[in-house]
């Protein structure tokens, strides 16, 4: 694999910041990862002008900037095409993958043994939900492999066209034809999926890695929508920054996270500054070094001219 080293001048210099003039840029961190949902993306699910510009400012301040989400590259890329220019790679289902921004090629994934992703499809699939697995579409051709018992839930058929993944439907699976799944998960309405990871940790302990959190918030809480996501054991946001600043030759002094969810708070509690959201959940808002503005507030353009200047 070749990597490609951006090659820029990282000492102190004026930038114009594009939103209130001139200033001494004193950027100490050599990567920054940011979160997508809630944090990078606003309420309409796109990137704001004022943060694709705070990102331009940082890159060619020297600083290698990462997406990093629980997304799939298809799913990502439509709101990442304005900045394939300065993106490179991006960090993809929760740490589990490394893609190429522009391409979709796989760089580094972290895989569930077959018979452990077996064992939970097995141990999910009376549940009143499909499974949906992620896989590696480099290697098997498809993003989602649905199975289980029940159809899919309407929201998730949404997602997958808006985001056209592509989709193969499997009810009955051998271990042999569960190579390259990154994750198993499940969509439903309501609090059950809480219930639910319980459930698992306690039959898979640390074979596993299990989360829940809110995907989609309805003014009734019964209606509101939760992504239940299980990973081998280890793999987390965390993990997929560590994998590629080490192949960068960055120290973990060198690095800057910002998000909002329980899926950041590896990374927001590991990495050397941490930067949670405005309108971060609390478990993610007190590990965090410092909070930025929400999300429909650019608070990623805020936190990022923050590093710039030295003040973070």
């Amino acid at each position: 694999m070749r990597w490609r080293l951006r090659c820029c001048d990282v000492g102190r210099g004026v930038y114009d910041r594009g939103i209130g003039g001139d200033y001494d840029v004193g950027m100490k961190y050599e990567l920054i990862a940011i979160d997508m949902d809630g944090t990078l993306l606003g309420k309409d699910g796109v990137v704001s002008k004022t943060n694709r510009e705070a990102i331009r400012r940082a890159v060619d301040a020297g600083t290698m900037v990462v997406p990093c989400t629980g997304r799939g590259w298809r799913e990502a890329k439509y709101s990442l095409d304005e900045m394939e220019d300065v993106l490179e790679l991006g960090i993809f289902v929760t740490g589990a993958m490394i893609n190429e921004i522009s391409t979709g090629a796989s760089i580094e994934i972290a895989e569930l043994e077959p018979h452990l992703a077996h064992d939970v499809i097995d141990f999910l699939k009376d549940e009143p939900e499909a499974i949906l697995c992620f896989r590696d579409a480099n290697v098997v051709g498809h993003d989602y492999l649905v199975t289980g018992s029940c159809d899919l839930v309407g929201n998730s058929a949404w997602w997958f066209e808006v985001t056209q993944s592509r989709v193969h439907t499997q009810a009955n699976l051998s271990v042999e034809e569960l190579r390259a799944v990154l994750r198993v998960g499940m969509v439903a309405c309501g609090p059950r999926l809480g219930v639910m990871e319980n459930k698992i940790r306690e039959q898979f302990g640390d074979r596993v890695l299990v989360q829940h959190f809110m995907g989609v918030q309805m003014p009734d809480p019964v209606d509101t929508v939760y992504i239940l996501e299980v990973f081998a054991n280890g793999v987390d946001k965390w993990r997929g920054i560590k994998w590629l600043a080490e192949k960068r030759g960055i120290s973990q002094e060198k690095i800057a996270c910002i998000g909002d969810e329980i899926n950041d708070i590896s990374m927001l509690s590991n990495a050397q500054l941490g930067v949670a959201m405005g309108n971060a959940v609390e478990q993610a808002a007190v590990v965090a070094d410092q909070r930025t503005l929400r999300n429909d507030q650019d608070g990623v353009a805020f936190a990022i001219d923050k590093m710039l200047n030295g003040e973070w």
